[in-house]
């Protein structure tokens, strides 16, 4: 790590290999110790020797605007009234709390979205994360996994418990998904955070009705579409070829990231 660099750093192991996931520094840096590093949300263009670079644009909230100007910018219909509702209707959050029911949850939400597997496990989570999850009647109905370092917070692993073909019911857990994301707000800007990441922006060529629906409810929050830099480097090349042959890059396991 570079000293005065704000970043997160993740140690993960990858058969007989050692990984290192980097996120949040301004610019990629060479690591010592592993056999391979990737970079993620950097915010400089820059060109590494041997590293391989993937331009993104992300939804940013900037946590320093006061609350009430935040809250303003969050579309009043879609979000506003239902984030009230929620309150209505009795959802509590718990932070750091029921990480099993959780996962339980989140394999549940990808198996029925087609998504791939989740990276993460509870001592992953507990290690590096920050858990919120929306609690009705003493069931978690949903919930988010945040990483954060002492200027930036990101959404990465979202899942809910719906789809069950009751409308209203749907709507309560959609109630607790946008509670999440305003009281993490809350929980990011009392902690000084500077920025709210949320978590990625389709803009791929080809018409896509369901990463466009995630498109719109990610900015109905009042964000900014920011440029961000992912980078990846091997310094095994056997781990290269293990890599790419498990699909293990940088990119893949950003893709696997937060869906609303």
């Amino acid at each position: 790590m570079k000293e005065g660099d704000s970043v997160l750093e993740i140690e993960r192991n990858f058969f007989n290999f050692k990984r290192k996931d980097i996120w949040f520094s301004d610019s990629p840096f060479e690591v010592e110790g592993c056999q391979g590093v990737a970079f993620y949300a950097c915010k400089n263009k820059v060109d590494m020797p041997g590293f391989v670079r993937k331009d993104f644009v992300t939804p940013v909230i900037d946590l320093t605007l006061d609350e009430e100007r935040i809250w303003k910018n969050i579309d009043r219909m879609s979000c506003r009234k239902k984030i009230n509702k929620a309150y209505n209707n009795g959802i509590k959050l718990k932070v750091n709390q029921c990480y099993e029911e959780f996962l339980e949850i989140d394999s549940e939400f990808r198996k029925s979205k087609g998504l791939p597997g989740s990276h993460i496990d509870v001592d992953y989570m507990k290690k590096y994360g920050t858990l919120f999850v929306a609690m009705l009647d003493g069931k978690v109905i949903c919930g988010e996994v945040f990483l954060e370092d002492k200027d930036h917070i990101r959404r990465l692993i979202t899942a809910s418990r719906r789809f069950t073909g009751d409308q209203h019911w749907n709507n309560v857990v959609g109630y607790g998904n946008r509670m999440i994301i305003w009281e993490s707000i809350r929980y990011a800007r009392a902690k000084g955070i500077k920025e709210y990441d949320m978590g990625g922006y389709y803009a791929g060529a080809d018409k896509a009705r369901e990463l466009e629906g995630v498109n719109k409810f990610k900015m109905s929050f009042g964000p900014k579409l920011v440029t961000k830099y992912n980078y990846e480097k091997d310094y095994s090349r056997l781990f290269g070829v293990a890599r790419r042959i498990y699909g293990f890059s940088a990119a893949q396991v950003y893709r696997r990231s937060c869906w609303p």
